[in-house]
């Protein structure tokens, strides 16, 4: 199995290129905002579609089953979860090895980084709500400074 990862992140391209996202969604909150795949998902997808092109021009080099996944909601991790839920491996065949792709900016161009175990399947998310009082400098006393407060470990 070779996975990528699809998100479109809440960013509005402003780019000015022809073909820049002009999408929307809703998010989880219901809010509905632009969408553009930031943050290299592009990258993924192109990854994606090219080495599978490569590998079906090399079909007579190898013999297994080949499973491309795109994966949804990487960001907010809950992509895999939500595709073991609703019957993966029930629908598709469960591999022996699995591959995912990713892009990361830390790797010098041009060099690819291959981890012998598990990497960067591991995640938490958190969500906080801070309540403060609005307040003016000149009475900063009187408020309760949210970037002071949820900066607080």
């Amino acid at each position: 199995m070779i996975r990528a990862d699809m998100d479109a992140l809440p960013v509005r391209e402003n780019s000015g290129l022809s073909y820049a996202s002009t999408k929307r969604q809703t998010d989880m909150y219901g809010v509905e905002q632009h969408v553009m795949h930031a943050c290299g998902h592009d990258v993924h997808i192109t990854s994606l579609l090219g080495t599978a092109e490569q590998l079906m021009k090399r079909k007579d080099r190898w013999s297994s089953t080949l499973v491309l996944i795109s994966q949804p909601a990487e960001e907010r991790v809950a992509g895999a979860r939500a595709m073991l839920e609703d019957g993966l491996y029930n629908r598709f065949p469960k591999p022996d090895y699995a591959l995912a792709l990713h892009v990361a900016s830390g790797i010098p161009l041009g060099k690819i980084v291959i981890y012998p175990n598990t990497a960067y399947s591991g995640a938490d998310a958190v969500d906080i709500v801070v309540h403060g009082v609005a307040g003016h400098g000149a009475s900063s006393h009187r408020s309760i400074d949210l970037v002071l407060v949820a900066s607080q470990s």
